[in-house]
């Protein structure tokens, strides 16, 4: 929901060799079987920093929009990667190619090129279709998330935080159906206890306590 700064080198993940983040608004590259990069949520301003690392990468195969609103960057994008899959979540996609006027195909393709760690988990309650990467990484459990959860502003000496928040604008312009979403989320929060969250907003969120952390917020700005 946020407009970006432009967009600036991948640099890898600590946790995941497969995982690579760029920011300022954050894009994620998932390195695939087979060697092809997905783009999680492309972010407008493709300068040569980011190029130059992602040809590092390897070859951008998927250009994935994980909800309707993140969008503004597929045509900059598939300029670049003429080759790329546009892809999006299913409940999207009608919206997605209104908005953009793009052909996007559903996720089926690239669940397969998946590594064995990750697996897409689909949202229930939400207007926007809002997609996530759930990635195991030894004892860890990563999200890999959209506008549903956002860090701290980020700082020029850490790219990091240990408390998670929630947009502002979210509950009015992501959530549709709240008692829905609740129960779904917190299923999914019970059921993962994730222990790190890499939003497309803000720092990545860390904590041994974060479970814990993320309900303490829901209740405060979300759950009614």
């Amino acid at each position: 929901m946020a407009k970006s700064k432009g967009l600036g080198r991948f640099l890898s993940f600590a946790e995941h060799k497969d995982i690579y983040v760029a920011c300022t608004t954050r894009c994620t590259a998932i390195r695939l079987k087979g060697g092809g990069v997905c783009l999680f949520s492309p972010v407008a301003g493709l300068g040569a920093d980011a190029l130059q690392s992602l040809a590092d990468i390897g070859p951008v195969t998927h250009l994935l929009a994980p909800n309707h609103y993140h969008n503004k960057a597929l045509e900059e994008y598939s300029k670049v990667f003429p080759a790329a899959l546009v892809c999006g979540p299913p409940p999207a996609i009608t919206r997605l190619a209104k908005q953009t006027g793009m052909d996007f195909a559903d996720l089926s393709d690239l669940t397969k090129r998946l590594p064995k760690s990750m697996t897409f988990v689909e949202s229930a309650g939400l207007k926007t279709g809002e997609i996530w990467l759930r990635v195991t990484a030894g004892k860890l459990v990563v999200w890999i998330v959209v506008d549903a959860l956002a860090g701290a502003k980020m700082t020029p000496k850490s790219d990091r935080c240990d408390t998670p928040e929630v947009l502002k604008p979210f509950p009015t312009y992501g959530v549709q159906d709240l008692p829905t979403y609740k129960t779904w989320f917190n299923r999914q929060l019970h059921n993962d206890q994730p222990t790190i969250v890499v939003p497309c907003h803000g720092a990545i969120i860390a904590a041994e306590d974060l479970p814990t952390k993320i309900n303490k917020t829901m209740q405060q700005r979300l759950w009614p």
